[in-house]
């Protein structure tokens, strides 16, 4: 090949690349699709525009823009993706699965699957971020993923305060790429023991006189005292004259010499000369502070609503002894967090007084519940939504169940809660407990591109999940 040819095989390449870059870059106009933006009502036959990574557009009427690609989502649904804010993902090493040998026998541990429980016991940890016991390289975070969990949450497992929580994103292969927020939130456990309930109660008692001592004004140090002016002479007096010299030749009388002083003793107090201000004396010894316990700072934060928490309790007698342990003037941004129903300690529909005083979101397991020591089923999230209490659920991070995720949702719809709460209930209200509400969670202009696109509606039991798009690009259904 000749250089000339070799050249101009150059610049088509290139040429080439930089065409496949514009057009990576264009909009993406999603047509004719079943919008469900959670925030508001179903739009039917809509346009959603994605371009870099953002909602650009999304109504009934929005125009196409020029130049953009366009995909006929015809008989498809688009909502936002699914965000967990329960999840202990990556927080143990990856484990190898079974193997099934040629002998018929299972070896091997399978990957361990962290619990939702409560476990860990009381800790007193609130300054410790839990992202940094976390193992980066999980096949766990591409599943997730692939099933539609878009944002999830990363909690400290323990009692009383075991940590700073963090928001991961599942696509990040390093823990820098994974983590999205290393302090996102401080967790709390509310466990019925008496060194939880002592921990909790002297904790907040020691961050409310934080919270009062910030609000003291500094210590001014002292001025320093101000020198003695020179004294004045008076407007009378007059400057010696000078000494005549003697006359005639008799010869001047010499001076009468001074006697030496003696020199004083060392304990002698020395005078200032007049006119001079005396010597400063030496300033006193400043006191040192007294180291900070950055486990209360965390808690004064807190208590300033500088910071927002996730509480768990694990059924009705947890919230019972949590207000026997906290004060009622104890207030702060929080979550109501119940991974799983306790069932032979109450559910939390049993306290829903207690609940509605405390004036947060609830989140809740997915699912019907029976009544103690008994199999009459009963509707948690129902009651709460009906009692005005807003309703989030737990939708974890076990692959298995989040295949499942919709047919439960289903259920519950199915048992009276109203379909548009529960689908809010695994987006956009999870989202604002974890403070990522202002760009994920539900289909608005300037929130990321994090869709479920569903052949079908995903309410019904014929509906499928078809693909993901995260921040605006398709995610691999293969890893």
């Amino acid at each position: 090949m000749s250089m000339q040819h070799r050249s101009l095989a150059i610049l088509l390449t290139l040429a080439a690349a930089v065409t496949a870059v514009a057009q990576d870059n264009r909009p993406i106009a999603f047509t004719n699709a079943r919008l469900v933006p959670i925030s508001g009502p179903v739009i039917d036959g809509g346009t959603l525009v994605v371009k870099n990574g953002k909602i650009e557009a999304i109504g009934k009427d929005t125009p196409v823009p020029p130049g953009a690609r366009v995909i006929d989502a015809s008989g498809k649904t688009i909502l936002p993706g699914l965000v967990s804010a329960w999840s202990r993902a990556g927080l143990q090493p990856a484990q190898p699965r079974f193997e099934e040998p040629a002998g018929g026998r299972r070896r091997g541990g399978g990957m361990q699957m962290p619990q939702m429980g409560g476990g860990g016991g009381t800790q007193n940890r609130a300054a410790t971020k839990v992202v940094d016991g976390l193992y980066a390289k999980q096949t766990v975070f591409g599943e997730l993923l692939r099933l539609g969990v878009t944002s999830l949450a990363l909690n400290p497992a323990g009692g009383g305060f075991p940590g700073l929580g963090a928001v991961l994103r599942p696509d990040g292969k390093t823990i820098e790429q994974l983590t999205g927020d290393d302090s996102a939130f401080v967790q709390v456990g509310m466990v019925r023991d008496g060194a939880t309930k002592k921990l909790l109660k002297e904790n907040f008692d020691k961050a409310k006189k934080l919270v009062e001592e910030r609000k003291k004004p500094p210590e001014q140090p002292a001025p320093a005292a101000a020198a003695p002016a020179a004294p004045e002479k008076p407007a009378g007096d007059k400057p010696a004259e000078a000494k005549e010299p003697p006359k005639g030749d008799q010869p001047p009388k010499p001076e009468p010499k001074p006697e030496p002083k003696p020199e004083p003793k060392p304990e002698d107090k020395k005078e200032p000369p007049q006119g001079q201000a005396p010597a400063a004396p030496p300033a006193a010894a400043k006191k040192p502070e007294a180291p900070k316990d950055p486990n209360l700072e965390v808690l004064a934060d807190l208590l300033e609503g500088k910071r927002r928490a996730l509480v768990q309790i694990d059924c009705g007698a947890d919230l019972l002894h949590w207000q026997t342990a906290v004060a009622d003037d104890v207030k702060f941004p929080r979550v109501v967090v119940v991974p799983r129903h306790d069932n032979t300690a109450g559910t939390v529909d049993a306290v829903l007084d207690q609940l509605k005083a405390m004036q947060c979101s609830v989140l809740l397991s997915p699912d019907l519940a029976t009544q103690p020591r008994s199999r009459m089923l009963v509707h948690p999230a129902k009651q709460l939504h009906d009692a005005g209490i807003e309703v989030g659920f737990v939708i974890g991070d076990q692959p298995q169940a989040l295949r499942f995720l919709f047919f439960r949702l289903m259920e519950l719809v199915r048992y009276g809660l109203p379909a548009d709460v529960a689908l809010r209930g695994v987006t956009l209200v999870p989202a604002k407990a974890l403070g990522i509400d202002k760009r994920t969670g539900s289909l608005e202009v300037g929130k990321d591109a994090d869709l479920l696109i569903f052949q079908g509606d995903p309410m019904q039991p014929t509906g499928q999940l078809e693909a993901v798009w995260l921040g605006g690009r398709e995610v691999p259904q293969q890893p």
